[in-house]
């Protein structure tokens, strides 16, 4: 299984100029473009978890750290 982090962008609702990087991490044996369909239900419970946030953008990559392997933004 190879780890794979789903990228967010979140912003605060309350004050929409406060970003932040928060990354989701699953396993997955399948290459990281299949990341893209499986994101959305991972990015789907998040949000429903923190209602105080509001998703700017999203992607997929392989965890920080793990320079031999290329990363993807979707």
């Amino acid at each position: 299984m190879n780890p794979i982090d789903i990228v967010l962008t979140v912003c605060m609702l309350a004050n929409p100029s406060n970003c932040f990087e928060h990354r989701l991490q699953y396993q997955s044996v399948e290459p990281i473009k299949q990341c893209v369909f499986d994101a959305q239900f991972y990015i789907a419970q998040y949000m429903g978890e923190h209602p105080e946030l509001k998703l700017a953008k999203w992607g997929c990559a392989y965890p920080e750290g793990n320079e031999d392997q290329p990363q993807k933004q979707s």
